[in-house]
């Protein structure tokens, strides 16, 4: 069974979600503690990579709305380009755009409107992972959408 990792990159946390690739189906699996290190935090994911068996990783990347580069966008870059180096398997982007706002809308509906249940979810990294969950099924549900690289 082959896998891909969706990765929603941050410096605090780094959400996580995979996805068998015949079933298309992304799930939320955890979130990391970002240590605010593009090499240490891709090793991090190179591990997850192979405990997943992951074949292939999708990372969000944060465009601005206009399509600009911000400075999250070129520290995720460089995440992007350690950990293909580093793993030596394929890394595509997916626009991220709104997918934190998704997750949270998401968790929000789960805990019935409760914002308290929607600070907790933040806190543990749930919103991070359900981020990389969208960030994924974005992908999933059209690799064309795949933005150019480095």
């Amino acid at each position: 069974m082959q896998r891909i990792l969706g990765i929603d990159y941050g410096t605090t946390r780094i959400g996580i979600a995979v996805a068998d690739l015949e079933t298309k189906v992304a799930v939320p699996l955890t979130a990391l503690a970002g240590r605010n290190d593009v090499t240490r935090d891709a090793r991090a994911m190179v591990d997850a990579g192979a405990e997943q068996g992951a074949v292939a990783f999708v990372v969000g990347l944060p465009l601005s709305m206009d399509d600009s580069d911000s400075q999250q966008t070129a520290l995720t870059r460089r995440f992007a380009a350690e950990l293909e180096r580093l793993s030596a398997k394929p890394v595509y982007f997916q626009d991220e755009r709104l997918s934190s706002m998704a997750a949270a809308d998401a968790l929000h509906e789960l805990h019935g409107g409760r914002r308290s249940g929607q600070r907790r979810a933040k806190q543990s990294g749930r919103l991070d992972a359900v981020a990389a969950q969208r960030i994924l099924q974005a992908y999933l549900d059209n690799p064309e959408s795949v933005l150019p690289g480095r």
